[in-house]
Parts: structure tokens; sequence; C-alpha cells
């Protein structure tokens, strides 16, 4: 059986602690579990949780530490998500009172989570994914496909939103989120109270609304996931397609392209105008056949 390698690369927006987190769990009998985080950045006044690491990285630190105790190959995506949240939620609820935390300030995060069974002859994939993180998959054709083309509607609105501040003269970025903060404020409200949450909350209020999908993949084929602080080469700043940033990141390290995302922020100061955050964190694990040179890669 040919070894198959996962290469991941990670990296935060400027000085403040990384709110994104990649995660391997190797198991017996040629399975693998890869989870992709993106910590959803604090709307709130102050860090209730950590005033250390932040909310948001706590959360999903925190969690996926958790996870790692239950995770295993006999238990499902969901249920392991639910086992995770469970200790998550007795471990704060020991040392907080969290009767005075505002619903807006309790830290969310998206999460993509693939489970690959390995087999002599390819793979079998099950993705588990809630918020907006991607997930491809490219054959040695240079074929893509989206598994999960899921368009976030809040992106839209909250385009529309700056576009208008920007009409008003508003466009320092301090003034741009202070004059969003509200909105922000009652989405982030709305997605932790919400009865089929579709993020990754501390207390969902009913079940999970994960989009699931199962798939073979050969072993010629590569299956890549990533933050949208990552696709900001494909969505914000118009470097790449869709597929040209999936076929370039099978013949070039990730760290490279991550090197050129930053390198392309620093060169154009106003290329996050669309954006409520000039940059952001970015996230991207590779799953194939081999690493690059030079590259350091976990086995699976």
């Amino acid at each position: 059986m040919q070894l198959m390698k996962i290469v991941h690369v990670s990296d935060a927006a400027g000085a403040k602690n990384n709110e994104d987190l990649i995660t391997v769990y190797a198991h017996n009998a040629g399975i693998v579990d890869i989870l992709i985080f993106d910590g959803a950045s604090s709307v709130s006044e102050k860090n209730y949780f950590d005033t250390v690491a932040g909310d948001a990285a706590w959360f999903v630190s925190a969690f996926a530490a958790l996870l790692s105790e239950v995770v295993a190959p006999g238990l499902s995506q969901d249920d392991s998500i639910k086992l995770a949240l469970a200790g998550l939620q007795r471990q704060v609820q020991a040392r907080l009172d969290l009767a005075h935390i505002p619903a807006y300030a309790y830290p969310i995060a998206a999460v993509t989570w693939a489970r690959i069974v390995e087999g002599d002859a390819g793979a079998a994939v099950q993705i588990y994914a809630l918020g907006d993180c991607k997930v491809f998959v490219s054959n040695a054709a240079g074929d893509v496909r989206d598994i999960d083309p899921y368009e976030n509607a809040q992106e839209d609105i909250l385009k529309a939103a700056i576009a208008q501040l920007t009409a008003q003269g508003i466009e320092d970025k301090a003034q741009v989120f202070a004059a969003l903060l509200p909105m922000l404020r009652e989405r982030r409200a709305f997605q932790n109270l919400h009865a089929a949450p579709g993020i990754l909350c501390m207390y969902p209020q009913g079940e999970f609304k994960a989009r699931q999908y199962a798939f073979e993949m050969d072993r010629q084929s590569q299956l890549l996931a990533m933050t949208d602080g990552f696709y900001r080469l494909v969505d914000t700043y118009g470097l790449y397609s869709m597929e040209g940033l999936v076929r370039r990141c099978r013949e070039t390290e990730l760290d490279a392209l991550l090197r050129e995302l930053r390198q392309f922020e620093r060169d154009n100061l106003a290329s996050g105008a669309q954006s409520v955050k000039k940059s952001d964190d970015a996230s991207a694990v590779r799953y194939g056949p081999r690493a690059l040179p030079g590259e350091r890669f976990d086995i699976a």
C-alpha cells in the first residue's frame, strides 16, 4: 500500500493568537481523521472564557483537546462532536458563572472533518462540515471537485454594509468595525441560540445542522481543506480561480501559497476593503500520495 501524507500550514493574522487549528488523529486499520477549525473572531467587549489566549482561540483548542480523548473509528463524527462538547460544557460550568455572559460573547467556530478509511485501491472519505471552511478533491489529471459548495449568505450582507459605509466615506477598519458591531453581535447571538445551528457552538439549542458527504478517492488524488482566510486568495483577492488554487496546491508547497497570501496583503494595503478584517488567520491541509520537497508532513 502506498504511504499517504498529510501536510498542513496555519498562520495567525498579525500579532494576535491564531484562532485557526488543524488536528490529525491517526488510528489503527488505516483510518485517519483530519479536522480544520476556524474560530470566529470575538464581537464581545472582553474575553470571558480565556483572558490570555482569547475566547475564540481557547474554544477551538479546548474543544479539539477533548475531541482527541473520545474520537474513535467506531464512533460517528456527529456523536464524537456531542461527546466532546458535553465535556467542554462540564469544564466551563465548573469554573465560570455563565449567567452574566451575553449570547453574542459565546465563541463559535467553523469545522470541517474528513474521516479517511484507506484501502489498497483508494480511500473512502466521510466529510462532516459546520460553517464555511472549504474542501476539495483533485485527481492526477487536474480535475477539481468542490466537495462542499457552501455559500455563506452572511458574507454578502456584510459586503453590502461595508460598501454602504465606504460610500459614506467611512473606510478606517476600526470605524467600520464599530459601525457594524450591532449587526455582528445580533448575528452571533442568533448563531448561538439557533435551534439547528450550522456552526460549532458551545450550547446548541438542538441538533447541529451539519453537511455530510461520503465519496471514494483513488490513491493518486489529493484532498485539500482550508479556512476562509486561506481562500482569500480566490474570493477576496482574485489571485486564483477556485480550480487554479487547488491545482497550485498540488504542485507547490502550502507554505509558499501562505507566503504569497501575506505578501499580497502587505503590498496591497486596501486589499481587504470588502472585509471587516484587513487580513485573517489562514490555514490549509492537504492529504495525498506525496509531500513536496522541503515539506514537513504527518504520516497517515
